[in-house]
Formats: C-alpha cells, structure tokens, sequence
C-alpha cells in the first residue's frame, strides 16, 4: 500500500476552498493571455485536464469514500463559482455590447453568463464523484481495481486533448503559414500538454502502485474511457455554443 498523508477533515476543508480558489483565479488569468503563451497556459490551468487533475488528487487524498465524493465536488463547483464570480464583477465581458436596435446587452449576457455557470456546476455535480471515487480507488483498491482506476483515470483527464485533436489534427498546424501560424502553433502546443500529461499522471500512479503489471487493464480502461470522455467533450462544446 502507498504511503498517503491523508489531511484532517478541517485541514482538508481548508485546502479545498485554497484549490478551488486557484483554479478560479488561474483559469480567468489565462483568459486574459493572448497569443501562444495564452493556449498553452489555458490548456495548463483552465481545461478538464487541470480541473480534473485537482479533483483526482482530492479523490487520493481523501480519508474515505464520502470524502473523496464530496471533496472533488466541492471543488470543482467552487472554482466554477470563483471563475464565474469573477468575470462577473472584474472583466465584465458579458456588458458593454448593443443589440441591432441600439439598446444595451447586457441582460443578454447576464443571461448567457448564468446558463454557462449552471451548466459548468451540473458538469462539475457529474465530473467532481467520478474523479474523486477514482482517485481514491487508485490508491485503496487492490491491483485490478486500481489499475482499472487509473487507466480511466488518464482516459477522463486526456479526453479533452483527444477531442481537439480529432477536430483539428496537430500536422494540419504545421503546414499554416502566414498570419495565423503562430495562432496553429498555440493549438498544438496546447494538444499536446493536454495529452502528455495525462499519461505523465498514469505514470505516477502505476508507479506508486505497482501498476505495471496490469498493464492490459489499464491499457483498456483508457481507451474506453478516452473515447467516451473525447465524445462528451464534443457534446459539451456543442452545447457551449447553442447556450452562448
């Protein structure tokens, strides 16, 4: 078994809101960075592989099951509350627009800023259990459920990257040339973090468990659940844009 320092309930509560509170701060900083530096960073700190990495840490260092659930829930839905919060009040990009009539709006996107914020907390009421039960699992369940656990694990972190990938292949960034190279460069940067990490985390985790030698398990489990995760990206993202 792993040797895990597994936190006080307060120290735990703490360190939670502190994470939560990052990722909010992080993710609405990248928002703000153009250019490649700005992709990058926004596939480092605001993208399902930073928000899903965090909820899978608190699912591993989590004292119990109910602990793991609730505080890679908790988690993700503060720092969506934080991120919202912020563009609310600090940069404000849902006002200042005017519709075709000349009138203002900004009810509109209030509104739209609303849906987002619902729809991310429902995601993270989804994302937040399985993340944490599989962190846990990782660490706690013998050698076939843990490398199950893991193996979806790197699936659910990376199939975000998978799913930017299949809508714009890297090859297809380095052939561009002109104005928009540099942008293509930023998109292919950032798939590839959005992938390697993911199977950086594996590594970590079969490490620290022994894992390699179940590696058919974790090998299944991560395709099967990178393609599912890849899918309900694409979903999402088309439910982004007819909610937006």
């Amino acid at each position: 078994m792993v040797d895990v320092v597994v936190q006080r309930p307060a120290r735990r509560a703490v360190l939670i809101v502190v994470a939560a509170v990052a990722l909010g701060l992080l993710a609405f900083a990248a928002d703000a960075v153009d250019g490649v530096t700005g992709q990058v960073m926004t596939a480092v700190v605001s993208s399902g592989l930073a928000w899903g990495s965090a909820a899978l840490l608190a699912g591993w260092t989590a004292p119990d099951r109910r602990g793991a659930v609730i505080g890679a829930t908790v988690l993700l839905a503060s720092a969506t509350v934080v991120y919202y919060l912020l563009i609310l009040v600090i940069s404000r990009r849902w006002s200042g627009g005017y519709l075709v009539d000349g009138s203002s709006a900004d009810w509109y996107g209030l509104r739209s800023l609303a849906v987002m914020t619902t729809a991310w907390l429902l995601v993270s009421v989804v994302a937040g259990p399985s993340l944490g039960l599989l962190g846990r699992m990782a660490r706690t369940a013998r050698l076939p459920g843990a490398a199950l656990a893991a193996g979806a694990a790197c699936g659910l972190l990376s199939g975000q990257g998978w799913q930017e990938i299949t809508a714009a292949p890297p090859w297809h960034g380095w052939v561009i040339s002109g104005p928009d190279a540099l942008f293509a460069r930023g998109l292919v940067a950032a798939e590839l973090v959005e992938i390697m990490v993911p199977f950086a985390v594996l590594a970590w985790l079969a490490t620290a468990r022994r894992l390699w030698r179940a590696w058919p398990i974790v090998l299944t489990a991560m395709v099967a659940t990178a393609t599912l995760s890849a899918l309900l990206w694409h979903l999402l993202r088309i439910a982004a844009h007819q909610l937006g």
